[in-house]
């Protein structure tokens, strides 16, 4: 850490006493260029959340309307990406997850940035959008999963953080769910949310969302379109990051009574982007997906409610050097995903609750190489994954204040590998169990709770890490053992009227922790993290409001004594708001401090270690007005003082890019100085 960095974080200590909750602030600058695309029709919809624990123990934050998010519970944050937010609203999942603490993005241009929590990424992390698990295609994750969210779109996002729940996945760093929501109609009518955005960087956003129904059911209409050209850092150097994007959606929903949901979904999107970080840019991201759900609440004094999903999704990436640079080589993916998932939530005494579920999976991953201006030549399957899960989840108040939640899970994993120049060829099964034991206490007199979790998960080598082991190697032998994390969770959460706040403590042994080393194969090393996020609230008045918040996170590579890769460093954000009237101002201040712990050439599916990154405070402003309750207009700076900065978690290739400025630092610069608009009507 820098001193002058040590000198802004260490006051803002003083504003966090032991009790804290996780943060309100949020970081997203992310800019595009050319536009090259076309657009079908897609999905979503959806019924009740069930990620959100009963009110007696939801701890709701006073919300800070640009820069807010609250703690459903211990574990686990609720926020609605449709509010406005500060700074600039974030163009995919990965940007917006970079503004609750504890995550870090990799930049690779202006999008598919990939999400980390606490230190680890990629699918140690479970990701799923409106009851899909749905992984990108690039086997360079050019697309990882975040890149196909458009935040404002989904009616909430729900973060649960560590193997505490076993709901969504075998989650070694916890989950991420995108759920879309349509309200039922109680009479016939139409409502929507028309959304336009105009930015630094010719960036603009578009958001139209209509749904027309009545008591029998409903039908949704929504089409995004997100584009931008290359942005400067805060030198004025140009970034090879521009990307265009184009989606539609359309929803049926039958809604014969109020205990039950019939929804078909089908959504297609089209897109394109510019990466600083590699030898290639992605000219072609399509998706093409649908998804049927079913659901029928109180169906007997015990099944409290059952849900049924199918879902199936098409993705084509084409990754090349000619559409946007002066190559002639490249390589285009298909993935095609299947999934069947069935939860029954039960009721099973007044104090007792839980859930039993099912899940299977398949996909299948195809390549075809391609050279500009010719035939593509044919597609070859290179492996076929299947996955067969179950999970339990248990709760039973104990006593009045007293709950204690369980949940055990079993995956069984299939990889089949083709035969592929010279490659072995066979079949890898991997069987994992995961479970957690979680006991919370609230305090009689105030809205205290206190928490212990132990939480343990396994997976199998994904198919980024087995295909480039199986790639280096020419054999199965080499493939990574399969990773086990076993997590303390601890902390506090504490919900009081003028304060709030929140400390969460982990601490992680993972075994057979699976690293990517500097011939870019992967092998297992014993590893260690422990951190923590804290958080502090404070209401000066109805008017006047201050968050400050901390997150930490410190990793070893145990059997290399050395540092684990790809960790962030400390992070400190302060925000501030004031409204009056009709009208709001909001503040951000986002402190970073430097990076010294990394073990060069080393990382993860996300990115490898190319040496120290500096610290740095970044001041973000905005206003807000709102002429009546339906109309927002949104304006801000970002960046203020147009600071040349770069985030130490990276995945640069060290690919110098034509007329752009050569990532010397193996980091890519984030964006400069940033003004935006945005308007926003609710009808």
């Amino acid at each position: 850490m820098t001193r002058m960095t040590r000198r802004r974080i260490l006051p803002l200590l003083g504003l966090l006493p032991g009790l804290a909750l996780m943060s309100a602030h949020a970081y997203a600058a992310d800019t595009m260029h050319n536009m090259n695309m076309s657009g079908m029709n897609g999905m979503t919809g959806s019924a009740p959340a069930q990620a959100v624990p009963d009110e007696s123990y939801a701890f709701t934050l006073p919300e800070i309307v640009v820069t807010g998010y609250r703690s459903a519970s211990p574990l686990t944050i609720v926020t609605d990406p449709r509010k406005p937010r500060q700074p600039i609203p974030a163009a995919d999942g990965g940007g917006y997850l970079k503004s609750i603490p504890g995550f870090s993005v990799v930049r690779k241009g202006g999008i598919g940035g990939d999400p980390m929590m606490r230190g680890m990424g990629g699918s140690r992390m479970v990701m799923q959008m409106d009851g899909m698990s749905m992984a990108g295609g690039c086997p360079n994750r050019m697309d990882p999963t975040a890149t196909y969210a458009f935040p404002e779109t989904y009616s909430r996002i729900i973060v649960n953080k560590g193997p505490q729940s076993v709901r969504y996945g075998a989650s070694i760093a916890g989950s991420v769910i995108f759920e879309r929501e349509t309200e039922r109609f109680e009479k016939p009518g139409v409502r929507g949310n028309i959304s336009l955005m105009g930015a630094s960087n010719h960036r603009f956003d578009e958001i139209v969302d209509v749904t027309a129904g009545g008591k029998e059911g409903y039908a949704r209409f929504i089409q995004t379109r997100n584009y931008s050209q290359d942005y400067k850092d805060g030198d004025g150097n140009r970034i090879h990051s521009g990307y265009g994007r184009h989606s539609l959606s359309g929803i049926i929903g039958l809604t014969p009574d109020r205990d039950t949901l019939f929804e078909v979904a089908y959504d297609s999107s089209r897109g394109w982007g510019k990466f600083a970080h590699g030898m290639m840019d992605g000219s072609k991201f399509d998706r093409d997906s649908w998804a049927v759900k079913f659901e029928r609440a109180h169906m007997s004094p015990v099944v409290e409610k059952l849900t049924l999903n199918f879902n199936h999704a098409d993705i084509d990436h084409l990754m090349d050097n000619y559409t946007f640079r002066k190559g002639m080589m490249g390589m285009e993916v298909k993935r095609r995903q299947y999934g069947v998932r069935a939860v029954a939530d039960l009721k099973l005494t007044p104090q007792a609750t839980g859930a039993f579920g099912v899940e299977l999976a398949q996909q299948e991953h195809a390549f075809a190489r391609a050279m500009k201006n010719m035939p593509r030549a044919p597609f070859s399957t290179d492996m076929t994954i299947k996955n067969l899960g179950m999970f339990f989840e248990y709760s039973h108040e104990m006593k009045e204040h007293d709950r204690l939640k369980t949940g055990l899970r079993w995956d069984r994993t299939t990889d089949h590998y083709q035969p592929y120049m010279g490659r072995q060829s066979g079949t890898t099964t991997d069987n994992m169990m995961s479970g957690f034991i979680r006991w919370e206490h609230t305090a009689k007199s105030q809205p205290l709770t206190f928490y212990v979790g132990l939480g343990h998960a396994e997976r199998p080598a994904d198919y980024w890490e087995a295909y480039h082991t199986w790639n280096v190697h020419h054999n199965l032998s080499t493939r990574p053992k399969k990773e086990r994390n076993t997590q303390l969770d601890l902390g506090w959460v504490y919900g009081g009227e003028k304060d709030s706040g929140s400390l969460s403590l982990f601490y992680s042994h993972v075994q057979d922790f699976i690293l990517r080393r500097p011939a870019n194969d992967y092998a297992n090393v014993n590893a260690r993290l422990y951190g923590f996020e804290a958080d502090y609230t404070h209401s000066f008045s109805d008017a006047f409001s201050m968050n400050a918040a901390l997150a930490y996170t410190r990793g070893d590579d145990r059997t290399n004594d050395a540092a684990l890769p790809q960790i962030a460093p400390l992070e400190a954000n302060l925000t501030a708001k004031y409204a009056h009237g009709k009208a709001e101002a909001n503040a951000v201040w986002r402190l970073v401090a430097r990076q010294n712990r990394f073990h060069t050439g080393y990382g993860s599916v996300t990115g490898t270690d190319s040496g120290a990154a500096g610290g740095f405070g970044i001041l973000s402003l905005s206003l807000a007005y709102r002429p009546d309750t339906n109309l927002t207009f949104s304006l801000g700076v970002d960046n203020l003082f147009n600071k040349t900065y770069s985030e130490f978690v990276n995945h640069t290739e060290l690919a110098d890019v034509a007329g752009f400025a050569p990532p010397s630092k193996a980091h890519i610069n984030e964006p400069g100085r940033t003004v935006w608009f945005k308007t926003n009507y609710r009808f």
